[in-house]
C-alpha cells in the first residue's frame, strides 16, 4: 500500500510523450567531496540515466530503479523507505516556463488534503542550467507526504525531478535525492533557426489599438506599452520566443506565426507589480486584411487581436 500511495503522486507529473533517450554526463571530484579514496568508492556505486535530453548519476546502492513503474517518458526510483524520484519529460504544444510548470502541478496538490507550501519556489543553478524548485506537504490516505520538486523548461521541453516521501522518511532520502538532482546535465535542442524566420515579421512595432502598443527587437525583447504614447508607467517588458510553425494551432510555416512573452517587469500608473502568469501565448495569422491588419489570438483565453505593423 505504501508503494502505490507515493506512486500515485509520482504519476501526476509524468507526461506521455516518447523522447530519444541520450546519455552523456559526469561528476566532479567537488561534487563528491570526500577524500580521493572516498570518492573513487563513491564513484564506483555511481550509475548514468537518461531521459530524453536529460542524463544524471545516481547512487545505485541508495536507489533502485524501478522499470515496471517507468515509462517511455519518465523514469522512478526508489529508496529502501520506499521515497520515491521520479523524473519526467515531455514535448509540449507551446514554449515552457518552469514557473508556469510549478503552478500547474501546484495546481493539483493544493486539492489534496493538509495541503501546506513548505519552500516558495526558488530558482537554482544545475550545470549551468536554471531550474526552480519548490517544496510542500500534504496527506494521501491519511499519510503526511511530502514533494520536493524542481522544474525546467526551454522551448517546448518540460522536465520534472519530484522526490516525494512520508513525512518521517524525508529528511532520511532528501540529501541523496540532491544529488541525483545537482547532477543532471540537461542538452535540449535550440529552436534558432525557426525563430530567425519568425523575427523576420514580428519585429518592429505593432499597433494593438485598444490593446496597447507591443514593441519586438531583434534580441529576443519585447515591450507592451498600454497604449500607443509609450508610457512606461503603464507598461510591461521582458523577453520572447516564437516560431514559424505550430502544430497545435494547425498551421504550417507561412501560414502564420507563434509568439510567446515572458513578462520581468510590470508597471501599473508607475507602481511595479507582478503580470498574472509568467507567460503568455500567441498566434498570428500572416494573411492580411484588408485594412493592413493581422489577427493575434491568445492561445488561453482565446481572446482575438488586430495587430498593425508601424
Amino acid at each position: 500500500m505504501k508503494k502505490n500511495k507515493i506512486g500515485t503522486t509520482v504519476k501526476l507529473t509524468v507526461c506521455a510523450l516518447l523522447l530519444v533517450l541520450l546519455a552523456g554526463c559526469g561528476a566532479s571530484k567537488e561534487d563528491a567531496g570526500g577524500s580521493a579514496e572516498e570518492y573513487a568508492l563513491e564513484m564506483d556505486s555511481l550509475k548514468q540515466a537518461g531521459l530524453g535530453a536529460m542524463s544524471l548519476l545516481y547512487d545505485g546502492s541508495v536507489w533502485t530503479y524501478a522499470e515496471e513503474e517507468s515509462t517511455d517518458a519518465s523514469l522512478v526510483f526508489r529508496d529502501t523507505d520506499n521515497s520515491v524520484l521520479g523524473i519526467s519529460c515531455s514535448r509540449e504544444s507551446y514554449y515552457q516556463h518552469p514557473l508556469d510548470m510549478l503552478n500547474t502541478a501546484k495546481q493539483i496538490y493544493v486539492t489534496f488534503p493538509g495541503y501546506e507550501e513548505i519552500e516558495a519556489p526558488a530558482e537554482k543553478q544545475v550545470q549551468n542550467d536554471s531550474w526552480y524548485e519548490w517544496v510542500c506537504q500534504y496527506e494521501e490516505d491519511g499519510v503526511e507526504t511530502i514533494v520536493l520538486q524542481r522544474f525546467y523548461g526551454r522551448n517546448y521541453y518540460a522536465y520534472t525531478i519530484s522526490y516525494v516521501a512520508e513525512k518521517e522518511a524525508y529528511d532520511a532520502g532528501k540529501n541523496e535525492a540532491l544529488k541525483v538532482m545537482n547532477s543532471v546535465v540537461m542538452s535540449v535542442p535550440d529552436n534558432e533557426e525557426a525563430e530567425e524566420k519568425a523575427k523576420e515579421f514580428l519585429v518592429g512595432e505593432w499597433d494593438l489599438g485598444e490593446s496597447g502598443y507591443l514593441v519586438m527587437e531583434q534580441d529576443s525583447t519585447y515591450t507592451w506599452y498600454m497604449d500607443s504614447s509609450k508610457d512606461e508607467q503603464n507598461m510591461h517588458r521582458g523577453t520572447y520566443g516564437c516560431d514559424v510553425e505550430n502544430a497545435a494551432a494547425g498551421f504550417a510555416e507561412g501560414e502564420g506565426v507563434y509568439f510567446v512573452l515572458f513578462p520581468e517587469v510590470f508597471y501599473a500608473e508607475g507602481k511595479e507589480g507582478k503580470t498574472g502568469s509568467p507567460k503568455y501565448d500567441y498566434l498570428v495569422s500572416t494573411e492580411q486584411q484588408p485594412d493592413g491588419s493581422y489577427q493575434m489570438l491568445n492561445g488561453s483565453t482565446l481572446v482575438m487581436y488586430d495587430m498593425m505593423k508601424q
